[in-house]
């Protein structure tokens, strides 16, 4: 499975990444060394560094650093170093590297980011702008690209515009097919009654279907164009989809399962901890919850990921009340507390990845 890690996280990962990005792009270690040990205690937003790996082996990486050897350096963040190994190249891993590094910009706080390459064609197929050409301290002008962080969405508008590329960005792009195994691994009891929260176009659902072709699905979702794409894939099936906000919506029950899916990491802990009564609630006794998301590895990471939600929604004027698409991932241990606040008798983690996890609640 493929991770991004942030070496703020992984400081034990700082000689290999020193030696990796020195290599690449055959600059002095030393500057990577300095840069990339600020990155792990520094106060500041920048630098941070990134490293990008497939089952533990390094592929590939980026930094975000404030001046990339230019020689006029108003303009920050910039997105360096950005590499992908040869052999991994041709699966939009690269696109997914400028996407994280987008997205860390966004939780630092900038509404810009800035590269400069000599690659013509290749960022502008993912939105970068090229604006001209910039002194860079070699002596010979820099291309230089930007790209703005974008307003965050609401919910249902998010999704309804993704419909079309859900899956293929889920399977293709993020590489979770061994995740959605694992998932469809967790139901090994007979499923006649399930609940799925946030089930999208039913990426969850396809193996499951094929263990237990009889089970009775109650699928909920605010994405309307997420339901039709999972209503046409599943024809036949006993479906019952709602499209409404699972935090609002009442759960018939009882279910022996609940199943959920890269869907709760969007909520405050006040509201999860509501979700996961509800759930609790809609379960039959020994029905299990099967959790798996997007989850973080520190508390460090989950507050600064929350403190730039908060800073966002401020700049938008966004109520409380609104639901709107911002990645708020948990530590695991959070996770387990609150369901252990819900009332579930137990909770097993299935499997761990740097940015997800599969945990397993059950109702005593």
């Amino acid at each position: 499975m493929l991770d991004i890690i942030n070496l703020r996280q992984h400081p034990e990962f700082l000689e290999d990444a020193v030696d990796y990005f020195s290599s690449r792009w055959n600059i002095d270690r030393q500057l990577y060394f300095d840069s990339i040990s600020d990155s792990l205690t520094t106060k500041e937003p920048l630098p941070r560094w990134f490293l990008m790996l497939r089952d533990g082996e390094l592929i590939g990486g980026f930094g975000l650093i404030d001046n990339d050897f230019m020689v006029d350096s108003n303009f920050s963040p910039w997105l360096c170093a950005l590499y992908v190994e040869p052999h991994e190249r041709g699966q939009k891993l690269g696109s997914w590297l400028l996407e994280q590094g987008v997205y860390e910009a966004e939780v630092l706080g900038f509404s810009k980011v800035y590269l400069n390459t000599d690659h013509v064609g290749y960022f502008e197929k993912y939105d970068w702008r090229y604006i001209g050409d910039y002194p860079h301290q070699s002596g010979v002008d820099a291309r230089v690209y930007e790209i703005d962080v974008e307003e965050i969405e609401e919910m249902s508008a998010f999704f309804d515009l993704r419909a079309g590329s859900y899956d293929s960005h889920m399977i293709d792009d993020m590489k979770l097919a061994l995740f959605y195994e694992t998932i469809a691994e967790c139901f090994d009891t007979p499923v006649r009654r399930m609940l799925d929260l946030g089930c999208g176009t039913g990426l969850e659902l396809e193996q499951l279907f094929s263990l237990y072709p009889d089970m009775e699905v109650t699928g909920i979702d605010m994405s309307q164009e997420m339901l039709k794409k999972l209503s046409e894939k599943f024809p036949g099936k006993k479906l019952h989809l709602i499209c409404g906000s699972f935090i609002e919506e009442d759960f018939s029950g009882p279910f022996d399962h609940v199943l959920s899916t890269y869907a709760l990491h969007h909520f405050s802990e006040e509201s999860k901890l509501g979700l996961y009564r509800k759930i609790h609630g809609a379960l039959a006794t020994g029905g299990r919850f099967v959790f798996g998301d997007y989850t973080v590895t520190t508390l460090e990471r989950q507050n600064e990921i929350l403190d730039g939600y908060e800073k966002r929604r401020s700049e938008q004027g966004i109520r409380e009340d609104e639901l709107y698409h911002y990645d708020l991932p948990f530590t695991v241990d959070v996770e387990l507390r609150l369901m252990k606040s819900a009332g579930f008798a137990s909770m097993e983690i299935i499997r761990e990845w740097e940015n997800a996890t599969i945990i397993v609640a059950t109702k005593g």
